[in-house]
């Protein structure tokens, strides 16, 4: 559960650390592709809505003994209501992750790991932690296999997707006009 709970600390923690150690375009990658998983997830999630093996099985969290499953199910009522309700409105104090396939923490674990992989003294620590969020998706997020197939699908196509962006040159302009304009302020 540790392991799965990492996954906003290490959004977080991260770029940080890339900036710190002078790898500012990683960290800018870093984020841009996190931006773009969640994107993509949600598209998908749009045509595949799914619920997770907890609710496809009618397993409640306290029939879990040596897991909690709240994880696994906290998202329910929400995405039922998408479904169903069309009056719902999502709102802030009641938002939860609404999304089971594709898997957003097994992305995560991918994306972490790849961006961790430029700093020698936390690459394997980074890989390890994010090898047991991968795991843990299934036992703590109620996923199945492929949730966690369809998420690395979507960490290595948006990690593609970004790589190519920031090298085509357009990262660039952006990047000198933003300067250009806090220079002026």
């Amino acid at each position: 559960m540790f392991a799965y709970q990492t996954f906003h600390y290490q959004l977080l923690f991260l770029p940080v650390v890339l900036s710190l150690c002078g790898h500012r375009s990683r960290a800018y990658q870093v984020v841009g592709t996190y931006g773009l998983i969640c994107v993509i997830a949600s598209i998908i999630t749009i045509w595949y809505p799914a619920l997770g093996t907890y609710t496809d099985f009618s397993l409640r969290p306290g029939d879990l003994k040596n897991i909690n499953g709240i994880l696994g199910v906290e998202y329910v009522p929400q995405i039922v209501a998408v479904r169903n309700d069309p009056n719902f409105v999502l709102q802030l104090e009641h938002a939860s992750g609404i999304i089971s396939f594709p898997s957003v923490h097994a992305a995560v674990a991918v994306l972490c790991s790849w961006g961790a992989w430029t700093i020698r003294w936390i690459r394997f620590p980074m890989i390890l932690l994010n090898a047991l969020m991968l795991l843990a998706a299934i036992t703590e997020g109620g996923h199945y296999v492929v949730d966690l197939v369809a998420g690395i699908g979507v960490a290595g196509f948006s990690i593609a997707s970004v790589l190519y962006i920031s090298r085509s040159g357009s990262v660039q302009f952006y990047r000198s006009q933003f300067q250009r304009n806090a220079q002026q302020i």
